[in-house]
C-alpha cells in the first residue's frame, strides 16, 4: 500500500500520472526524508518544496541541436551549481563521466577542464586503501581523461588507481575478514568493471581483463535472474516481494548493470571470449525493459510495481535509455525496435528538466525502490542524464548520414578505442596503421562494417607472428601522429616486426576543417601551413601528405624494423566500366614516397581495383557496407586476401615463413 500522501499540484503534467488538476504523489516515509537530509548535508543534491517553473522552451526533437541545448541547459547549471563542493565518491564519479560525455558530445572543453582540475586537486587519488568497486569509480574519470591527453599523459594520472586495483586483485572475497564476492550488489557493475576495462587498456596488462571477466560472472551467476532477465540488487532481495506479491526490481539498479555493460564493452578487447557474454546480457535486459516501459518514456523506481511508485525514476531510465542507445549506435539492438522507445524515453526526461536546469524525479541514494518528489535532483542521475544524452546525439548524427556511422575525429572519441597489443612478446609482430578501411570502429563488425586488418589475421599462423591492427577510423597520415596514437604505437615495434601503413582515405580537405582538423597538404614536398587547431586548441604545423609517411619510415626504421607502405583501398566508385584509381593523388604519393625511402609498397589501389573490375558493379555491390567506402566482412577478407597476395610478390618477403595454411593457399600478385 502507499504511504502517506502529499499533493503537488505545479511541478508536473498532471496527464502523465493522474486526471485531476492536483495528482498525488507518495510521500517519503520518515525514513526516507532521513536520507534524502543527509544526501543534502553531502552536498549531492537537494529536494525542495519550490524548485520554480519546469522549462518551457526544450524541444524533444531528435535533432543534434535541440539534444545540445538540453544537454547544455541542465550541465551548466549542475556544473554552477556543484563545483564549489566536488569530492571523489562513486555519486560524483558518475556526474563526472556525464560532464566527460557532454564535453565530447557538444564540443565544451570547460566540462572536461573542471574535471582536470578536480583530479589534480585530489592528486589522481581514489578515497581509499584497497578500495571497493564504489571507491573505484572515479578511477574511470582518471583513465578517461588519461586517454583523452594523449601524448601529453603522465604514468601520476594513473598510478594511484593502479596501485588501488592491484591491492584487492588477489582477493577472492570483499575483505579477507568479509566473505562476500568482490561485486556483492549489482551498482558495483557500474562502478568498478570500467575502470578495469580502462586499466587494461592503458597499461596493456590482461590481468586487469581477467580479473573484470571472472567478478563479472561470479556476480551475474549470483543476482542474475534468468526468467526476468533482470538483476536483483543483493542477494537478499532474492527472496524479497513487493506489496503486489512480485519481485523486486530497482530501476536504477538495471541502469546500473546496463551502464556497466556499455562502460565495460568499450575498453574489452573485440577479441575477448566473453564479449559475447555482456552482448547477451545488454540485449536480454534491453528487451526485458522495453516491456515495461511506460506511456511517458520513463520506468518507475520499482520496475514490476508502478501503482505503488506512480512517479518516473529519471536516474534509472537515463541509464537504460544510454545503454540502449549504445546498442543501437554499436549495431548489437535492433534500430527499429528501439528508436521510437529511446525517443519516447529523450522526451521523457525532457518532462523533468526545469527552467533553471535543475533535474528532477532522482530518487536518493540508497538500495531500493524509495518515494521521493519530483523536485528531487542528485548528481549522479544528471550524470546519467548527460551520458544518454551523448548516445542519443550520436545516434541522431549517425542518422542524419543515412544510417552511416559517421567517423568521428575527436581525440576524446578515439581514446575509447582498445587497440590490441601483441599477444605474444616473444614473437615477432605484423602492425597494421591506418584508417577506418583496415580498422573499423572496434573491428567487431558492428553496423556490417569491417576493415582488412581483421580478417587479414586468419592468414597467419598465431604460434609464428602477432598480427595487431592499431588502425584507427577518421584519423589521417597527420592526426594518427598528432593525437598521440603513433607515439603509443612506436613502443610496441621491435627489432624485425613489420610495420603495415595505409593512410589517403581522410588526408584531403582545409587543414583546419572545424570539425575535423585532419587534412594533410597535398603531395611530398615540404611544404608547411601554419593553423590554430580547433579540436586540439593547440597551434600546429601541417605538413604535407608524403611528409607524414615518411616520419612513419624513419621512426620504424629506427626501432629496427620494416615498413611496408600500402596505396589506399580504392572506393566503390565506378566510371566507364571500371573503378576510379588514385594514382594521380594519395596512391601515387604513396608510391612516389616508397621509392624515394627504398621501402617496399603493396599497391592495393590498384591490385583491388582489378578484382573489383573483374567481378564487375553486381558482384562488388555486396562487398561494401555503405554508399563506397567501408566494406563488409565479404569485401574486407577480399582485400586481406590481396594484401597477403602484394606481400607475396615482394622480393623479399618479409613475412614468407609466417603464413597459415590458410594464408599459405593464397598466390601471389602478378601485374600482367
Amino acid at each position: 500500500m502507499i504511504p502517506r500522501l502529499f499533493l503537488c499540484a505545479t511541478l508536473l503534467s498532471a496527464s502523465a500520472y493522474a486526471q485531476t488538476s492536483a495528482p498525488v504523489y507518495p510521500q517519503p516515509t520518515p525514513a526516507q526524508q532521513k536520507g534524502i537530509d543527509s544526501d543534502t548535508a553531502r552536498h549531492f543534491g537537494d529536494a525542495p518544496a519550490d524548485p520554480g517553473p519546469l522549462a518551457a522552451d526544450l524541444s524533444p526533437a531528435l535533432t543534434p541541436a535541440a539534444i545540445d541545448k538540453a544537454s547544455r541547459r541542465v550541465a551548466d547549471w549542475e556544473l554552477a551549481v556543484a563545483q564549489p563542493n566536488f569530492d571523489h565518491n562513486w555519486t560524483w564519479a558518475v556526474l563526472y563521466d556525464g560532464f566527460l560525455a557532454a564535453s565530447e558530445s557538444t564540443g565544451d572543453g570547460k566540462y572536461r577542464d573542471a574535471m582536470s582540475a578536480m583530479a589534480t586537486q585530489y592528486n589522481w587519488a581514489l578515497r581509499s586503501r584497497m578500495p571497493g568497486a564504489d571507491d573505484q569509480s572515479i578511477g574511470q574519470v582518471y583513465l578517461d581523461l588519461y586517454f583523452h591527453a594523449g601524448s601529453k599523459a603522465t604514468p601520476e594520472m594513473i598510478a594511484p588507481t593502479r596501485a588501488g586495483l592491484d591491492s584487492v586483485i588477489d582477493l577472492p572475497t570483499l575483505r579477507a575478514s568479509d566473505p562476500r564476492i568482490p561485486w556483492w550488489w549489482c551498482d558495483a557493475l557500474f562502478m568498478a568493471p570500467g575502470v578495469w576495462a580502462r586499466m587494461a587498456a592503458a597499461t596493456h596488462d590482461h590481468k586487469y581483463i581477467d580479473y573484470l571477466n571472472t567478478n563479472w560472472q561470479r556476480t551475474s551467476d549470483l543476482l542474475y535472474d534468468k526468467d526476468e532477465h533482470l538483476y536483483a540488487r543483493d542477494a537478499t532481495y532474492i527472496p524479497k516481494r513487493g506489496s503486489n506479491g512480485k519481485k523486486i526490481f530497482w530501476s536504477r539498479g538495471e541502469g546500473w548493470v546496463m551502464g556497466g555493460i556499455v562502460r565495460t564493452l568499450e575498453y574489452l578487447p573485440a577479441d575477448d571470449p566473453h564479449r559475447a557474454f555482456y552482448i547477451q546480457q545488454l540485449r536480454e535486459m534491453s528487451a526485458r525493459v522495453l516491456q515495461l516501459q511506460r506511456a511517458d518514456g520513463l520506468w518507475p523506481a520499482s520496475l514490476l510495481d508502478p501503482e505503488d511508485y506512480p512517479l518516473p525514476e529519471v536516474s534509472g531510465s537515463a541509464l537504460m535509455l544510454y545503454a540502449m542507445a549504445w546498442g543501437v549506435n554499436e549495431g548489437i539492438l535492433d534500430a527499429k525496435t528501439y528508436k521510437p522507445a529511446i525517443a519516447r524515453g529523450w522526451a521523457g526526461l525532457l518532462h523533468h528538466v526545469y527552467a533553471n536546469g535543475r533535474l528532477g524525479c532522482i530518487e536518493q541514494t540508497g538500495a531500493e525502490p524509495a518515494y521521493y518528489l519530483p523536485s528531487s535532483s542528485f548528481n549522479y542521475g544528471v550524470g546519467g542524464y548527460l551520458l544518454a544524452a551523448s548516445e542519443i546525439k550520436r545516434m541522431v548524427v549517425e542518422d542524419a548520414s543515412g544510417g552511416v556511422p559517421v567517423v568521428n575525429t575527436d581525440p576524446a572519441f578515439n581514446a575509447h578505442l582498445n587497440l590490441p597489443v601483441p599477444r605474444n612478446p616473444h614473437l615477432p609482430s605484423l602492425i597494421l596503421v591506418g584508417d577506418s578501411t583496415v580498422r573499423n570502429g572496434r573491428g567487431d563488425g558492428a553496423n556490417n562494417q569491417m576493415g582488412w586488418g581483421e580478417p587479414l589475421a586468419n592468414f597467419f599462423d598465431p604460434n609464428k607472428i602477432n598480427v595487431v591492427n592499431r588502425a584507427i577510423g577518421g584519423l589521417s597520415s597527420r592526426t594518427y601522429i598528432t593525437q598521440g596514437h603513433w607515439a603509443d604505437t612506436l613502443p610496441l615495434i621491435q627489432r624485425g616486426d613489420v610495420v603495415l601503413i595505409q593512410f589517403g582515405h581522410n588526408d584531403g580537405g582545409a587543414p583546419d576543417e572545424p570539425t575535423r582538423a585532419r587534412a594533410s597538404l597535398s603531395g611530398i614536398g615540404d611544404e608547411t601551413v601554419e593553423i590554430e587547431n580547433p579540436l586540439l586548441h593547440r597551434h600546429e604545423t601541417v605538413h604535407t601528405f608524403g611528409w607524414y609517411l615518411a616520419r612513419y619510415i624513419q621512426d620504424v626504421r629506427a626501432r629496427g624494423a620494416t615498413s611496408v607502405l600500402c596505396t589506399l583501398v580504392p572506393r566503390k566508385i565506378w566510371k566507364d566500366g571500371k573503378i576510379v584509381r588514385n594514382g594521380d593523388t594519395y596512391a601515387g604519393w604513396t608510391r612516389q614516397v616508397a621509392a624515394r625511402e627504398h621501402v617496399p609498397v603493396l599497391d592495393l589501389n590498384e591490385i583491388i581495383a582489378r578484382r573489383y573490375d573483374a567481378l564487375g558493379p553486381a558482384a562488388v555491390e555486396p562487398l561494401f557496407g555503405d554508399p563506397h567506402t567501408h566494406t563488409t566482412l565479404a569485401g574486407a577478407t577480399l582485400n586481406a586476401e590481396s594484401v597477403v597476395s602484394a606481400l607475396k610478390a615482394l622480393h623479399p618477403d618479409p613475412v614468407a615463413k609466417d603464413f597459415s595454411t590458410q594464408g599459405k593457399a593464397i598466390p601471389g600478385y602478378k601485374a600482367n
